[in-house]
């Protein structure tokens, strides 16, 4: 298993990783709604997200706003817990394995601390699309399409695996990774750097880390990777979205191009980006917050100590 493979106490990582992210996804379940409904659906397309919101509850009412809540929040309950956990644990082998290298290639520019992040975001990214990917692909079926939408979580995953077999929950996976390994990079490696370096500079004006130092530092760190992680992320998502919104062979490959012909060009790869913006925001900031105080309940040093 994962965790056999793993450094011993690492569990604590798994944990605090997947209760984060299955919380704050499963939180702002409405907004990733409408944003996914704005990628897919036409007529929805051009709508502010207020407006947007105001469709989606005149055709299905309320609860069409928590279509996908059982898959997402299981999902990412198993995608959080394989992508912090990994990101953490790989941490002393990328460490190594960079400064090996600049040493046998004679380039001490390799030796970063930032390159060997990196890494640990390309290997816990990738690894958390192989994770989620089905449960995503479950979740955008019953948004986006109305027959899924009146479904159980379960009969929806039967009826996909018995109309279009096991490739209807894995032909996402490229459009996936395309998705988070930016996202990891980003969101993990960023709130990594700025909470090292807003802990070092506090400590060299000369002022304490008190407790209410300990909840600023990491909510402007979360607040600045929410930013970062959504723009670098958002071509992948919206690949994401049309792949598995729609039945058939088509591949993601396939999707790009359309997008990429059409009538809005490279910015048809940002559609959806003003809700997902918010969406992205809360989801980080919560998550990242909620990562450090499980860390610390569970004896683990907040993040950038």
């Amino acid at each position: 298993s994962v965790l056999k493979l793993s450094p011993s106490g690492c569990w604590r990582y798994y944990l605090a990783g997947g209760i984060c992210a299955s919380t704050s996804h499963a939180l702002t379940t409405p907004i990733d709604v409408v944003k996914t409904r704005q990628q897919v659906d036409p007529w929805l397309e051009e709508k502010s997200m207020f407006e947007a919101t105001l469709a989606i509850i005149k055709e299905g009412g309320p609860l069409a706003l928590l279509a996908g809540l059982g898959p997402t929040a299981l999902g990412y309950l198993i995608e959080g817990s394989v992508k912090f956990g990994t990101y953490e644990v790989t941490k002393p082998a990328t460490l190594r394995f960079v400064a090996s290298m600049a040493s046998f290639l004679s380039l001490p520019a390799l030796d970063s601390k930032i390159l060997s992040l990196v890494i640990c975001g390309i290997i816990s990214g990738t690894a958390a699309s192989v994770m989620l990917s089905p449960m995503e692909a479950l979740r955008i079926r019953i948004v986006s399409d109305a027959e899924f939408s009146e479904m159980s979580s379960l009969k929806a995953a039967i009826t996909m695996l018995k109309r279009e077999g096991i490739r209807s929950l894995t032909k996402g996976l490229p459009a996936m990774m395309f998705k988070q390994v930016p996202y990891t990079i980003t969101k993990n490696v960023s709130f990594d750097l700025f909470t090292t370096s807003l802990y070092s500079l506090w400590r060299e004006m000369g002022y304490a880390i008190t407790a209410n130092v300990k909840f600023a530092i990491p909510l402007v760190s979360a607040m600045s990777a929410a930013v970062l992680s959504c723009v670098s992320s958002h071509p992948g998502d919206m690949l994401l979205s049309l792949v598995n919104a729609h039945e058939g062979s088509k591949r993601t490959r396939d999707f790009a191009k359309d997008i990429w012909k059409g009538r809005s060009g490279v910015g048809g790869f940002f559609v959806g980006i003003r809700p997902r913006f918010l969406h992205v925001l809360v989801i980080v900031t919560v998550q990242l917050l909620i990562y450090d105080f499980i860390k610390r309940l569970v004896g683990i040093a907040a993040t950038g100590m």
